[in-house]
């Protein structure tokens, strides 16, 4: 192998250091600094890939704490909906209990979305936490968007209910028909007029003033409205179901056979007429043809069902 002979002398020395260097060290020099180059090129590059990915990585791990954030609220969201569609079923289970209906099953209402992952979804849920949960809010609102449309469809089947009773609740009598003091009861008495003992007092006597309004008690069809020897002015109206209300001894009387009368309606005003010791109405609530006591048919505190 063929050498090089290099002496190094040191500045300011007499020492001095002689070197045997191969020759192809000296023909592979270009080569060197080439490599030398093209390393330094590639420490450059790295150096900016990495301050580039780093810049990238923070803005996407910003990015992914802003949407769990999100997810957090949205997750926030739906469990107050569904703590309030339970609020709803409550209601609609008291509801349903209210009118006799059949009390809705709440787990039925527990709906699953039902179907297997594919294999790319399965895994695509596991690599990732935000993608698993924003899986689960996807269930989430799909269950709770079933249990709401459950609830409006239910709803609206039991406000139909009611809408059809509140039409019949109007011709039920549920008010007194007029103020003033109870002066005779239902049931068998000694006739005020003729002293008869065990008379059946088929109504209830409230005593005010002449001219007191006397209203109808619940919407109907005025089926008598005449003189009578016994209850001087007298109405009798039809409410339908075998349910009619009988009003006597009016001073006058508003209304007319035929003629049809809502609640609250004045009929008349109470007077002293026919066989009566004193201003009052005699008021009566007949049921298929029987007579039945008034007061059941007046709901407190002057309410009426509707």
């Amino acid at each position: 192998m063929k050498f090089y002979k290099t002496t190094i002398h040191f500045q300011n020395s007499s020492k001095s250091v002689t070197l045997h260097v191969p020759a192809f060290l000296f023909k592979g020099w270009p080569v060197l600094r080439i490599l030398v180059l093209v390393g330094l090129a590639l420490l450059l590059v790295q150096l900016s890939t990495t301050t580039v990915y780093d810049g990238v990585l923070n803005h996407v791990l910003g990015d992914r704490a802003d949407l769990n954030n999100e997810l957090s609220q949205i997750e926030g969201t739906l469990d107050y909906l569904s703590g309030t569609s339970a609020d709803f079923l409550r209601d609609e289970q008291r509801l349903h209990s209210k009118f006799g209906l059949p009390i809705p099953d709440s787990e039925s209402r527990e709906l699953a979305t039902g179907g297997a992952l594919s294999p790319d979804s399965a895994l695509l849920r596991r690599s990732s936490p935000v993608f698993e949960k924003m899986a689960v809010l996807r269930e989430t609102a799909n269950q709770l968007q079933g249990k709401l449309s459950n609830n409006g469809s239910s709803f609206a089947s039991l406000t139909d209910y009611i809408g059809q009773n509140q039409a019949m609740w109007r011709y039920v009598p549920s008010i007194s028909p007029t103020r003033g003091r109870y002066a005779s009861a239902f049931g068998p008495r000694i006739h005020p007029v003729t002293g008869e003992v065990g008379k059946m007092h088929q109504g209830v006597d409230i005593a005010n003033d002449r001219w007191t309004p006397i209203f109808a008690a619940a919407d109907g069809a005025v089926e008598i409205a005449q003189l009578s020897s016994t209850f001087g002015n007298f109405v009798t109206l039809n409410h339908g179901n075998g349910i009619k209300t009988r009003y006597g001894h009016m001073q006058m009387m508003l209304v007319q056979p035929g003629q049809f009368v809502h609640r609250y309606q004045i009929i008349g005003y109470m007077g002293n007429t026919g066989r009566s010791v004193g201003p009052h109405l005699h008021y009566e609530v007949w049921v298929n043809n029987s007579p039945v006591n008034p007061l059941a048919y007046m709901l407190p505190g002057d309410h009426s069902v509707d």
